[in-house]
């Protein structure tokens, strides 16, 4: 399951042994929930740990990737750590994937599972259009004799999603597919940058200093 754990450093374990085990919880959950917060923020711009904008969706869609993973990242402390997690294993699997950029294997009832069931009254989608054009669909002259290409325009408004998954398996000349790889890019905002690391070292030793007295 993916965490980021936050550990005392040598000269941090020096101070916080002075410390009860309350206090030593205190300092900790001081710590992870700074990592939590940074990992929200990265979460809300987008950006990855090296602070680069993420890959945007395949699809061109400019919806927030990600956005309920921000609402689920909660912190664990001990007396010997803090540990930044996911509430459930669900969103941890999901929060890996794009964490890593894994490679998964995927089947229809996976993409259901996820999507839920697609609505194939529902009008074409511009990524179901562009796949159409690219393999050469055409429709009729409206005057004249001969075909033409369509716009995308033309077939959002006039090509269900169910119907135009039909045409593309018959342009493609393909069988709906069982499974197939997905690639996802890698999205990484959980855990430290480095200038984050050293920050958090002084976050451990002031709190531990602070509350020894």
């Amino acid at each position: 399951m993916l965490t980021s754990q936050v550990n005392a450093g040598p000269r941090d374990e020096l101070a916080l042994l002075k410390l009860t085990p309350l206090k030593r919880r205190r300092v900790f959950r001081s710590a992870g929930r700074k990592v939590r917060r940074e990992s929200r923020d990265r979460l809300k711009t987008q950006t990855d740990l090296r602070g680069k904008k993420w890959q945007a969706r395949a699809d061109g869609r400019k919806k927030r990737m990600l956005a309920k993973v921000a609402r689920r990242v909660i912190v664990k402390t001990s007396t010997e750590n803090a540990q930044v997690k996911f509430t459930n294993a669900s969103t941890a699997k999901i929060a890996n994937v794009h964490q890593q950029g894994i490679e998964q294997t995927m089947t229809a009832s996976d993409m259901q599972r996820i999507h839920g069931t697609p609505d194939y009254r529902a009008p074409a989608t511009r990524k179901q259009a562009k796949r159409l054009l690219a393999a050469g669909y055409k429709i009729r002259r409206s005057q004249g004799k001969g075909f033409k290409r369509p716009t995308i325009k033309w077939i959002v408004e006039n090509l269900s999603q169910g119907k135009a998954g039909f045409v593309l398996r018959l342009l493609e000349e393909s069988k709906p597919k069982r499974r197939w790889k997905l690639k996802t890019p890698q999205r990484s905002f959980l855990g430290q940058s480095q200038q984050e690391q050293i920050e958090l070292k002084n976050l451990l030793l002031d709190e531990a200093m602070r509350l020894s007295n």
